[in-house]
């Protein structure tokens, strides 16, 4: 078995998301925040970025963007039920960006966990056994729940201040060197801060499986 990473065309969406991300934030007024927005100081850092630093912010290898991948009680409904409604139903949508954002955001990861569960973990730090659920939906399931849920979307991690602060600083650096070490360290945080709880056991782990060859692999530039 072969644990690849994502390759350069899912860095490159992962990347433009991360642009849209950083735009719709900059665009929200700043009285419009939630429970799991970005702490006022630390909204208004990502939002006095120059250009320059906000092209480096974005190319973060991993979404800056949440859909609630840890959150049960939103997530265990439509994968027990996935149930279909209408699109074209008119709606009265709060934040058109966001639900346009949030189904992007899951239309990649259904797709990436449908070709490269491994990689889809490392771009949004959610459980292999979130995503064996979500490559079971259909893409109308999931648009639907986009459109369902205008607090899906937001920033990852909103309750770490310090790792954005890392970030926003030393993380959008002209020094290619400390720019890496940060992401680095952001990418541990994001792939070890909680537990993983497996919605259901893993059919392989009864199975005799063959011993693992380990390959050498190049490095790649980050």
């Amino acid at each position: 078995m072969q644990y690849l990473g994502p390759d350069r065309a899912d860095l490159a969406n992962v990347f433009m998301l991360n642009r849209a991300f950083i735009a719709w934030q900059r665009a929200k007024p700043p009285e419009d925040s939630c429970e799991r927005s970005l702490a006022p100081d630390v909204r208004a850092r990502l939002c006095a970025l120059s250009a320059d630093q906000r092209a480096r912010l974005a190319r973060t290898p991993f979404l800056l963007m949440s859909v609630a991948e840890d959150d049960d009680a939103r997530w265990q409904p439509i994968f027990a039920e996935q149930r279909t409604r209408d699109l074209l139903q008119c709606l009265q949508i709060r934040d058109e960006a966001a639900s346009r954002l949030a189904a992007a955001v899951l239309g990649f990861l259904w797709q990436l966990a449908r070709r490269n569960p491994y990689a889809a973990r490392l771009v949004s730090g959610a459980s292999l056994n979130w995503y064996e659920h979500l490559a079971d939906c259909t893409l109308m399931e999931l648009f639907a729940r986009a459109l369902d849920d205008q607090a899906l979307l937001a920033p990852r991690m909103a309750d770490e201040p310090d790792l954005w602060n890392r970030l926003l600083t030393a993380g959008v650096s002209d020094r290619r060197q400390v720019r890496l070490a940060v992401r680095v360290a952001a990418l541990q945080t994001l792939l070890t801060r909680r537990p993983a709880r497996p919605y259901r056991p893993l059919a392989a782990a009864a199975c005799k499986m063959q011993a693992v060859k380990i390959r050498r692999s190049g490095e790649r530039s980050g």
